[in-house]
């Protein structure tokens, strides 16, 4: 099966790519995604991030709250850290458990960010993100 590469803009992205990858000029590319030509869904998504700024906080629906929405399924996700600058980080779940209100209460208010449990990252660093966890 073949795999063709697809540039998704995203306003935290970057223009400097490095050439191997060779995005079209001028544009903020934030995502770079493998879709099968040959097959809609894959059982699998890879995708390259490349960023310039934070990411949003998100929290991806397991295979439940993913069929009950009508969805295929959830989303868990793996990161391996290729390239990380000085200071670098990714949040993966909050300091202290939070309920539902509190979560939307934090999030409204912009108090959420305080409230990740943000981790240091470096090149050949890995980490599993469970459907359901709160990252960025």
């Amino acid at each position: 099966m073949k795999l063709t590469r697809h540039f998704v803009e995203k306003p935290w992205g970057r223009t400097d790519l490095p050439s191997a990858f060779a995005a079209p000029d001028g544009k903020r590319i934030g995502e770079i995604w493998y879709e099968s030509d040959e097959s809609p869904t894959l059982p699998l998504l890879v995708k390259w991030l490349f960023t310039s700024e934070k990411l949003s906080i998100q929290v991806h629906p397991t295979d439940a709250q993913a069929a009950a929405r009508g969805l295929p399924s959830g989303k868990e996700e793996c990161w391996y850290i290729v390239d990380a600058e000085p200071g670098a980080v990714l949040g993966i779940g909050t300091k202290r458990p939070l309920d539902a209100a509190e979560l939307r209460a934090a999030s409204l208010s912009g108090e959420i960010e305080d409230l990740i449990d943000w981790k240091p990252v470096r090149a050949g660093d890995y980490f599993y993100i469970p459907a359901g966890t709160v990252h960025a």
